[in-house]
């Protein structure tokens, strides 16, 4: 039969003795295990790692060893290397020693951060990179991208780093403009291939909506005269739909794009100058006010605003020559351009022909 034990009985005499014995016993074995000789050997071990793999000069010998292998990854393209089974067999052996001396320091960087190794995005595409380059090494196809190792040094450099972070910060505003350049694409390529489809030109440029696509993305590029000289022999008006379209693409939508890098780049840029700035007065100040000053928290408040005041100008004017620069380049392109239309429009005498 089962044993209920009432709540309300009294406590049997010594429990009280024995519970103080169990929470003694307890902190002594959390004690014994927290000055274990082993755990405290493997914390020395870790704080080891971390010293050494995070010391500037060694990130600096890893910065030059990958740099070197990118370089000798290029150089192995050479036919002096390929076609010589030997030379060939020493740049393997060597970027096979890169390799390891990259899975050596990550481990070393594994060792030092336990699970929150993950936590660091930058570490984690450390990982990817060099788990891939073992995984992929046996296959001959795969391993033409091995160049992407030297994607490493992104992780080294903090201006690198800033510069992506400011790419992945401006990725919204960018769908936006990409978005719209999906639609103008789309708009003229339905456009010329139902204005031009029906051309006999050099090559199908817009026999199909995918052949004007891609002839379009050429375009862009701005090699674009020789496909509207062949389309202007034949209609004359042809050169229209192309200056409308390079004008658009070329003009608007790109300075847009260069326009929205240059502003998150440039907050990047003025972001580590402002900080300090802002958060010193702010301590200047508030030791100020723990003297005992009366006007402390004035003087406090006017200098947080003289200081947030000089930094929004310094944004201005910074953003002011950067649009002034675009404009000045968008200036001379259109020059260019109405130079080589006015080329593209003069008729050719009949002594010329």
């Amino acid at each position: 039969m089962p044993i209920y034990s009432d709540p309300k009985a009294p406590t049997p005499e010594g429990s009280g003795e024995l519970d103080v014995t169990i929470h003694a016993s307890n902190s002594n074995v959390n004690s014994s295990i927290a000055n274990s000789p082993l755990l405290t050997k493997l914390n020395n071990l870790r704080l080891i790692c971390g010293e050494i793999v995070n010391d500037h000069n060694v990130q600096l010998g890893i910065i030059v060893l990958i740099v070197i292998n990118a370089i000798m990854m290029g150089v192995a393209t050479f036919d002096f290397v390929s076609e010589n089974p030997k030379v060939d067999n020493v740049f393997e052996k060597t970027d096979q020693a890169f390799l390891i001396i990259f899975t050596i320091e990550l481990g070393m960087q594994l060792i030092y951060h336990g699970w929150t190794f993950y936590k660091d995005g930058w570490l984690v595409f450390d990982f990817i990179i060099v788990v891939l380059s073992w995984s992929f090494a046996s296959l001959q196809i795969i391993r033409a991208f091995r160049i992407f190792r030297a994607l490493r040094i992104i992780t080294r450099i903090e201006t690198m780093r800033n510069l992506v972070a400011a790419l992945f910060d401006i990725m919204p505003r960018l769908g936006a403009i990409t978005a719209l350049l999906l639609l103008i694409f789309y708009i003229f390529a339905v456009l010329f291939t139902q204005l031009f489809g029906d051309l006999e030109l050099s090559a199908p440029f817009f026999s199909r909506l995918d052949y004007s696509l891609l002839t379009l993305f050429v375009m862009m590029t701005m090699e674009w005269a020789d496909v509207a000289r062949e389309c202007m022999d034949q209609i004359w008006w042809a050169w229209a739909p192309f200056i409308a379209f390079i004008m658009i693409t070329g003009f608007i939508v790109f300075n847009l794009i260069i326009a929205v890098v240059c502003d998150a780049v440039a907050v990047i840029e003025n972001k580590d100058d402002l900080e300090p700035d802002l958060f010193s007065g702010m301590f200047e100040n508030g030791s100020k006010a723990e003297g005992g000053e009366g006007d402390g928290e004035a003087g406090t408040q006017d200098q947080l605003e003289e200081t947030v005041v000089g930094s929004d100008e310094a944004l201005v004017d910074d953003l002011a020559q950067r649009i002034s620069f675009v404009l000045d380049s968008q200036r001379e392109m259109l020059a260019t351009l109405e130079l080589l239309t006015r080329d593209t429009l003069v008729p050719s005498s009949p002594a010329e022909e």
